[in-house]
């Protein structure tokens, strides 16, 4: 890059320093740092830097590839956050909730104060709450004519955004007779800490969280969901 002198003091400056150099070395005279530089020589600089500028290579695409995929996990994680503690503990009070049914209105969690609850946190998208449906069905089939409610809460984490009607549909075909409500603010999520789909809440009469929840579908299908709601009775 070729020198220009100093207006000021006549040293010879590399011309892409010598806006700078004026600057720094004589800020008391009144210079026109604009006027300093022509703008072809403005140009000639733009393209010395670009020459200069070591072009990416394949590795180096690969590298800003992974950088910027693990940009992207970081931003879901922080988002969804599936690490996050699960609560409430168990011995705590679960966090109340109002949220609107599939068949019409409001349901309010604490309305059932007095019967054991199974409280269901799933998505109508959802591979393995689909499987898990039909266990659910067959303990509402033997449980709820022994005073347990159930109550799904459909949390909206995949596929298509769900609605009401979507969500009772689900509920007709799947021969769901108990309570489905939307979380769509993500209100009993938060409450709650959900992660992941389904995650499935045991609660006393007394509307207290009895156990650690099931994360996922239970590894003993039924018998692990009727051992904790025959607890939940006991209770």
């Amino acid at each position: 890059m070729p020198s220009k002198k100093c207006p000021v003091c006549g040293v010879a400056v590399k011309i892409e320093n010598l806006e700078r150099h004026v600057k720094n070395q004589h800020p008391r005279e009144q210079v026109d740092l604009g006027g300093l530089i022509t703008e072809a020589e403005r140009r000639e600089i733009s393209k010395t830097k670009a020459a200069a500028r070591p072009p990416i290579t394949p590795r180096g695409k690969r590298i800003v590839a992974v950088v910027a995929i693990a940009i992207a996990l970081l931003l879901v994680l922080v988002i969804l956050n599936p690490f996050r503690p699960v609560g409430p503990d168990p011995g705590q009070l679960a966090p109340d909730f109002s949220l609107a049914s599939s068949t019409g209105g409001t349901f309010t969690l604490s309305a059932y104060r007095g019967f054991p609850i199974l409280l269901e946190f799933m998505d109508v998208d959802c591979p393995a709450c689909l499987a898990e449906a039909p266990i659910l069905v067959s303990l509402y089939d033997n449980y709820s004519v022994r005073g347990v409610r159930f109550v799904a809460v459909d949390v909206n984490f995949v596929g298509q955004a769900d609605t009401l009607a979507r969500l009772e549909q689900y509920r007709q075909d799947e021969g769901a007779e108990w309570v489905h409500v939307l979380d769509s603010n993500r209100f009993a999520v938060n409450a709650y800490g959900i992660g992941s789909t389904p995650t499935t809440f045991f609660l006393d009469r007394n509307g207290v969280v009895l156990r650690d929840p099931f994360i996922g579908r239970a590894n003993g299908g039924y018998a692990d969901y009727a051992a904790a709601l025959e607890e939940a009775l006991g209770a």
